[in-house]
């Protein structure tokens, strides 16, 4: 963190343990100088940023005092999610709206579409309204760029932000998400306890989520003496699957050479793309190729697809997500942040089936 973040930090989180109240003094230049070892300079800039924020006030020649009165509440949350309408995002809105209802707040849903320009639109709108707290699934793919940094302003100021569902690992705040590299775990530990050792994985490069799960199933798979071979491994740009995870698997049905009896999806929506080029190729599933995938999603129950998947527990984060935030909001003297990791849980359909060692030994 930046010395005078570290600064605007302090100040706010005295404001709200309430050790600082409206009129009181703040330190002097020198005084959180000494205590910050930083110059003045870095100290005035944490002053000016605190009082853009409405935190503090300066009255020339006598001092920076708090400014900060006691807000009222809106009632109002704001969800940010990718989407809100389909997939699994519906039972992410249901926990979240649950929760507020039950405690007399009212949700705003938003989509961001996985688009970092919409998203930082909306963070500022539901600022600019002044809402009670965020639960955001930001977009984010763990290496690229993000609206962490706004949202860190936003929490400062005193709405409390809850990420959802995918996380910035390296920033400060309280998140629930599933534990997705678990999840890859146990989807290729499932696999391999059918008897299957030549084991594929798609997954999309772009999403943290889903690298995670990718990088938890390759874990197991060594763990197992099952090491997948790097050409088995089909990475996409998502955000979405759609046509580019299918694209990627016809390229890799259309190659010779000996091809998994398995494949691992990060999530169903890329399982029915595999679907769709693997009956182009013609491959049945199970019968030649079986599939785990993620998410648990109604797709995954249809009729002839009958899809093997970790179960996505959103309506549970939601509610757990939406509690979180509502600690922070009625109780503003908390300071902690916490990180709830869900264990994930495997749904068995018909899409993997039993194979014999035999079968799935390599020629030599």
């Amino acid at each position: 963190m930046n010395r005078y973040k570290q600064i605007e930090e302090w100040v706010t989180t005295q404001i709200r343990q309430g050790n600082l109240r409206i009129g009181d003094k703040l330190p002097s230049e020198s005084e959180f100088c000494s205590r910050f070892g930083v110059s003045r300079q870095t100290v005035r800039i944490a002053m000016s940023n605190l009082a853009a924020a409405g935190w503090t006030e300066t009255r020339k020649g006598i001092g920076t005092f708090c400014a900060m009165r006691e807000r009222r509440l809106t009632h109002d949350i704001g969800l940010v999610c990718y989407f809100t309408g389909s997939y699994i995002f519906p039972r992410i809105s249901r926990g979240c709206d649950q929760i507020a209802h039950r405690n007399g707040f009212h949700l705003l849903l938003n989509q961001s579409e996985y688009d970092l320009a919409k998203e930082r639109e909306i963070i500022l709108k539901l600022r600019k309204r002044g809402v009670d707290g965020i639960i955001i699934e930001p977009v984010y793919d763990g290496e690229g760029p993000s609206n962490a940094d706004l949202l860190e302003e936003v929490d400062r100021e005193g709405t409390p932000v809850i990420l959802l569902d995918n996380c910035f690992r390296d920033r400060p705040f309280s998140r629930v998400c599933m534990d997705d590299e678990a999840g890859g775990r146990l989807a290729a530990a499932h696999l391999i306890e059918k008897g299957h050792r030549r084991v594929g994985i798609l997954y999309d490069r772009s999403y943290l989520p889903k690298r995670l799960r990718r990088e938890g199933a390759a874990a197991e798979l060594v763990s197992r003496g099952v090491e997948p071979r790097p050409e088995w491994v089909v990475g996409y740009d998502g955000p979405a699957p759609a046509g580019r995870a299918l694209a990627a698997m016809d390229a890799f049905f259309a190659r010779d050479g000996e091809r998994p009896t398995a494949f691992i999806c990060t999530s169903d929506e890329e399982a029915m793309e595999l679907f769709k080029a693997a009956e182009r190729h013609g491959l049945g599933i199970p019968r030649d190729l079986s599939v785990a995938s993620f998410d648990n999603a109604q797709l995954a129950e249809l009729p002839g697809i009958d899809l093997t998947s970790v179960d996505h527990p959103g309506q549970h984060m939601g509610e757990l997500a939406t509690q979180l935030l509502l600690d922070r909001i009625l109780n503003p003297g908390i300071a902690s942040r916490t990180v709830s990791l869900i264990a994930p849980r495997l749904v068995e359909r018909g899409s993997v089936k039993t194979i014999s060692a035999r079968a799935d030994s390599s020629p030599s």
